[in-house]
């Protein structure tokens, strides 16, 4: 069984109830892909090479492609993520979202979309 601590509107991690305060199964999954969707490269101590490089992929022009392949890789790291079968990613400005259907090692066709604004 896979647990996620979960996180609330803001992207804060919660606390206070216990296990309750864990996600499992594909909505683990879907925490752990936003998450990993909305790492800043090089914004954790420990992980210095990961995530995405939103501030070049949203400040200079023909990024559109290059953002796609950053946010796939970021959905295929996640452990339980078996293939990804469509994304879209569209990005207006400084918001940017991501749908996206992967099958997982709990189902197949799981869907989500994460959007954000940076």
């Amino acid at each position: 069984m896979v647990a996620f601590r979960t996180i609330d509107e803001n992207g804060d991690i919660t606390f206070g109830k216990g296990l309750n305060n864990y996600s499992r199964d594909n909505k683990a999954v879907r925490l752990d892909i936003k998450t990993s969707i909305n790492s800043w490269l090089g914004d954790c101590f420990f992980a210095k090479t990961e995530g995405i490089d939103w501030w070049n992929r949203l400040g200079s022009k023909n990024q559109q492609e290059l953002l796609e392949q950053d946010i796939k890789s970021a959905i295929l790291k996640v452990e339980e993520v078996t293939a990804i079968t469509a994304i879209t990613v569209e990005v207006t400005n400084r918001k940017f979202s991501a749908s996206y259907t992967v099958n997982t090692i709990f189902s197949k066709g799981f869907a989500d979309l994460v959007e954000g604004t940076l």
